[in-house]
């Protein structure tokens, strides 16, 4: 506007006739008439780039969604094989859109949806890739010898009252940095690896950073890429006396052939205990000591919700009930109990710091007896003698 200013006070009808030699009255009429026209067209064109230049971005919302799509493309350097498969991509990443646009424009939710690595899948897609088998259950023949018969219940009488209000294991330095598992689907091994990362520093005051891709390749009683079990996981970590560190046995994200014999193995554990099921006071006193795994469970209409979680306390239903299976496997790295609203669990994912609140989820303690997503019936963390 500035410039706008400058100009209606700086330029007149005469300034723009005053190159020509005037030689009668009419021609001067004539002249300062088209001299008017041209100094709105000036002025005009000033005030509209002035305002353009400034006025700011428009909010990604506001974007176009091809222009929306482009930028998504550009931020997770996504490309396709083709246009067919580019345009595919960008009717459901519109679906998606749609779809997150329409969840935070309604009142009174506790959490928010947003754009992430997943935003151009179908629900179907992603359940296919990530919601993999986690349960801790014993296939046919698939038990180690050397395990019990029946995991070891951990047992503690406390009441809620005596527990803290509130842990968070990150402000002890005990949670590495999020991991993104990428397309394979070894939840399993990445909880497993976390908890144990936890339990090494709490111990010994060393975070390690430990390698996925040694249990991916070498635990023979889980599925790979396929899914597994974290109770699998921690068995072979008994077994080995611990893990190779992430730099020696890097994860590629494919299973490959096993190396464990040509590496070095730390924190090593003695075995691992079971929370009793459906006992919210138990997971609350098991991860007041450590990080613990847990699984959770979904259903097709919790998914895109689950998909597309960008912030705030993940509220799964009125009874808390997300599906029927053991889907997924995550770590409890604290919660609260004193926030004003909604009391959480902390729970780190593996699906890159672009999920979700740098890889994390709060998730409300409220929900049925199994609790929310019925992660109180697979909750197990690894132990040291």
């Amino acid at each position: 506007m500035h410039a706008c200013r400058f100009i209606i006070s700086h330029l007149t009808p005469i300034d723009l006739v005053c190159l020509k030699p005037l030689t009668a009255r009419s021609d001067l009429m004539e002249y300062m008439i088209l001299a008017s026209s041209l100094l709105i067209l000036l002025v005009t064109w000033a005030c509209t780039a002035t305002a353009t230049a400034t006025a700011p971005a428009p909010a990604v919302e506001e974007l176009p969604v091809a222009e929306h799509f482009e930028r998504w493309m550009i931020r997770h350097e996504r490309s396709y094989k083709d246009d067919l498969e580019k345009a595919k991509r960008f009717e459901i990443f519109k679906k998606n859109k749609e779809y997150v646009e329409s969840f935070n424009r309604a009142e009174n939710r506790s959490y928010r949806l947003g754009f992430n690595a997943f935003s151009d899948m179908t629900d179907e897609e992603f359940t296919a890739k990530y919601f993999k088998n986690c349960s801790r259950g014993p296939g046919p023949q698939r038990r180690r010898r050397h395990a019990p018969p029946e995991p070891p219940l951990f047992q503690e009488n406390v009441s809620l009252e005596q527990l803290p209000p509130s842990v968070d294991w990150r402000e002890q330095g005990a949670v590495t940095d999020v991991k993104d598992q990428g397309g394979c689907g070894c939840c399993w091994a990445f909880a497993a690896v976390a908890a144990m990362e936890g339990l090494n520093k709490i111990r010994s005051e060393i975070l390690l950073d430990l390698s996925e891709q040694q249990l991916l390749d070498c635990d023979t009683d889980s599925f790979g890429c396929a899914g597994g079990s974290v109770m699998y996981a921690f068995e072979y970590a008994v077994e080995k006396g611990g893990l190779a560190m992430e730099i020696d046995y890097p994860y590629v994200g494919v299973q490959q052939t096993c190396r464990d014999a040509d590496v070095d193995t730390f924190a090593g554990i003695s075995g691992y205990r079971v929370v009793p099921w459906n006992s919210e006071t138990a997971l609350r006193s098991a991860v007041a000591k450590q990080p613990v795994t847990i699984v959770v469970s979904y259903s097709a209409g919790f998914v895109p919700s689950f998909k597309n979680y960008d912030g705030g306390v993940f509220v799964p239903g009125p009874s808390g009930d997300c599906g029927t299976g053991v889907d997924h496997a995550m770590v409890v790295v604290g919660y609260d109990t004193v926030v004003p609203f909604v009391p959480f669990w902390i729970v780190k994912n593996s699906w890159g710091s672009n999920w979700g609140e740098d890889g994390y989820i709060r998730i409300a303690r409220e929900g049925g007896l199994s609790g929310p997503c019925s992660m109180y019936q697979e909750a197990i963390f690894p132990v040291t003698s």
